[in-house]
């Protein structure tokens, strides 16, 4: 299949215009109309009917402008990142991350990166374990950022980064949970302030009080982990957050950690790449240093 087809089928999707798509191409009018009319006869489909307006498309010319788009923006996203970063003094690296894998790793990281590549520009956007990786699937993002549980799929290549303490958290309305240890199961007749259930604490500390056998409803569900210890602060119930998140909290002495005699399990921070797309020299760079930031820090 002829590569300029799909340029002269782009740019009459675009303009919904044969005329409009000539111009675009410094062509003629005659000239689009054969292209397409012989990439319809390729693919053995009309791509185009004609309306007052110009050219609409049809199901099938829908369809394939759709893919050839997201096609040509990949393929035009390569060649620039390509032409841009043989150096590696350009380009960029577009990363996606949960909140607790940025105060985990990355802020610490992305100190040292910038030392070693300056001219590499790094884009960050913040969202849930699977948020992230939809985006990371999409091809929207370059590296995600996880942290356990997540959902692992062989599209996936994984490598652990560390691991975590969480802890449990109670505010100055609960003082009898500042004595002793105290047993998870007991815990559970605590109000509880809980992350929603599309999030990866959510299904953490369900886990726990199921390991434990009980089963809890939250009093108050929030969607940010940043925002159970102000919560808990104000004694709307206790909550379970990594301990790195609420390290202020605690030398503020606006919340207290709740001794546990059963430990609860650390979790993990996982830096994800695609295999399905092609990898850009930043976002190689960027995989491989982390890797080795990682392992002389454990």
């Amino acid at each position: 299949m002829n590569y300029d087809y799909y340029r002269v089928f782009l740019s009459v999707g675009k303009h919904h215009s044969f005329t409009r798509a000539a111009e675009e191409l410094y062509t003629s009018q005659p000239a689009v109309t054969r292209t397409i009319k012989n990439l319809e006869t390729e693919l053995g489909v009309k791509l185009f009917v004609r309306s007052k307006k110009g050219v609409e498309f049809t199901l099938e010319g829908e369809r394939l402008y759709e893919g050839a788009s997201a096609a040509f923006a990949l393929l035009n996203k390569t060649e620039e990142e390509l032409s841009a970063s043989l150096s590696l003094q350009a380009g960029s690296v577009a990363l996606g991350a949960t909140i607790t894998a940025l105060d985990e790793f990355l802020f610490d990281f992305l100190e040292s990166f910038r030392k070693d590549y300056p001219g590499i520009k790094i884009r960050i956007s913040t969202h849930s374990s699977d948020q992230t990786i939809a985006k990371l699937r999409q091809g929207k993002i370059d590296i995600a950022f996880v942290t356990t549980p997540y959902r692992y799929s062989e599209d996936l290549i994984a490598f652990t980064i560390s691991s975590f303490e969480n802890i449990v958290i109670a505010g100055h309305g609960y003082p009898e949970l500042r004595k002793g240890k105290h047993d998870i199961a007991s815990l559970s007749k605590y109000p509880l302030v809980y992350l929603s259930s599309a999030m990866q604490l959510r299904e953490y500390c369900d886990d726990i009080f199921r390991a434990h056998g009980v089963s809890v409803t939250p009093s108050i569900e929030l969607d940010s982990a940043s925002t159970i210890a102000p919560m808990v602060a104000k004694n709307f119930g206790i909550g379970i957050v990594p301990k790195s998140l609420v390290r202020d909290a605690l030398e503020k002495g606006e919340v207290f950690e709740v001794q546990t005699i059963e430990p609860l399990p650390s979790r993990e921070v996982v830096m994800l790449k695609s295999a399905s797309y092609p990898e850009t020299a930043p976002a190689k760079a960027f995989f491989l240093s982390a890797k080795e930031h990682s392992k002389s820090h454990r």
